[in-house]
């Protein structure tokens, strides 16, 4: 099983071999993990270095595990988090999932159910974790502030969010909140940095965008003019194959030679 080496985990529980025995079989995956007896003793480590995922036990002394996960949540960047307890009852689960549980156990746990539920959860954080980055990003090349409510270019974007055929874009439908590209109703797989560029370009329709300033939305950071093309070149290439061609035969996206892309004018 593939672990990347930044998985921290925090097991908070009062039993010490409980700590003991699930560390070791997490270690033994790649996993990097400490332990906490309290609810108290954790957030003071929570406070001191962040984790990827926290294994909740939930009757404590103290701060049980309710209480935990919910000043777990006011954090600056609070782990995922699993409930470990020998004490499930439908409303418990309900409200644990209210304060960010992602998954629970029954003790005593089976360690090969348990490892696959570690890595489930690790796995839908870090696909969270991609999808506000790339949010950022995209609000970031709109030129959008964190927390404003609606993007600006109205000509592109409308009051819903949303781009539609009325809006130099025949069959397609974007949302921007969600991210997704419809093509005649039927949802198309962009990645993040595909929609970012098919926005960057939609900003301009009728003028071509350079390889650089495509590149630079990609990466997020400054390209040398001389690598951008290439940088570039397979995210256009599935972009455009994606789209596919617009209801009159021609390309959504164009390349205008020896500088950039651009909608093309038949979109």
């Amino acid at each position: 099983m593939g672990v990347p080496e930044a998985n921290r985990i925090l097991v908070v529980d009062d039993e010490a071999s409980l700590r003991y025995f699930l560390a070791e079989e997490l270690e033994e995956q790649g996993y990097q993990v400490t332990g906490a007896a309290t609810g108290l003793e954790a957030l003071a480590q929570l406070k001191q270095q962040a984790v990827d995922l926290a294994i909740v036990d939930l009757q404590m002394p103290g701060l049980n595990g309710l209480e935990l996960m919910a000043q777990m949540q006011a954090l600056p960047d609070p782990p995922a988090v699993m409930m470990l307890t020998a004490h499930a009852t439908l409303q418990v689960s309900i409200e644990a999932m209210r304060r960010g549980c992602s998954d629970f156990l029954l003790k005593p746990y089976d360690v090969d159910e348990l490892l696959q539920a570690v890595q489930r959860v690790l796995a839908g954080r870090s696909q969270k974790l991609q999808q506000r980055q790339a949010a950022h990003l995209l609000a970031q090349s709109l030129g959008v502030r964190e927390g404003d409510q609606a993007l600006p270019a109205p000509d592109i974007i409308g009051d819903a969010g949303s781009v539609s055929t009325g809006l130099g874009l025949p069959g397609l439908s974007l949302a921007v909140e969600t991210m997704t590209v419809s093509k005649d109703g039927r949802v198309l797989n962009l990645t993040p940095t595909e929609f970012r560029l098919l926005v960057i370009l939609l900003k301009r329709p009728n003028v071509p965008h350079t390889f650089q300033a495509l590149a630079e939305v990609v990466h997020n950071q400054p390209v040398d003019a001389l690598q951008a093309r290439d940088l570039l070149k397979s995210h256009l290439a599935r972009l455009r194959q994606k789209l596919g061609q617009a209801p009159d035969g021609s390309d959504y996206i164009v390349n205008v030679r020896g500088v950039g892309y651009k909608i093309g004018s038949g979109s």
